[in-house]
């Protein structure tokens, strides 16, 4: 079975995001928070933050993706936002 994944970009909205990295985040939270991170700064600036924070603490920056693209590609795939794509 291929796992699919989200679009990077909403990994890292919300990986550049003030959401505290803890997993039993809700998935309308995650989907709320990646829409709003999107809005205020837009996809651009939101790889830009990422890379800076990949090179100011490498040493904490990879958890933190890996938990925003498990907790986005969970958020993602539920029901309620394929509904909304319709």
């Amino acid at each position: 079975m291929t796992t699919m994944h989200t679009d990077p970009v909403l990994s890292m909205a919300l990986f550049v995001s003030d959401l505290p990295r803890r997993r039993d985040l809700d998935d309308a939270t995650v989907r709320r928070t990646v829409e709003a991170t999107l809005a205020r700064l837009g996809a651009d600036e939101c790889y830009a933050r990422a890379a800076q924070d990949l090179g100011d603490r490498p040493e904490t920056a990879l958890g933190r993706i890996q938990w925003a693209r498990e907790l986005c590609d969970r958020a993602m795939a539920t029901p309620a936002l394929a509904g909304a794509a319709n």
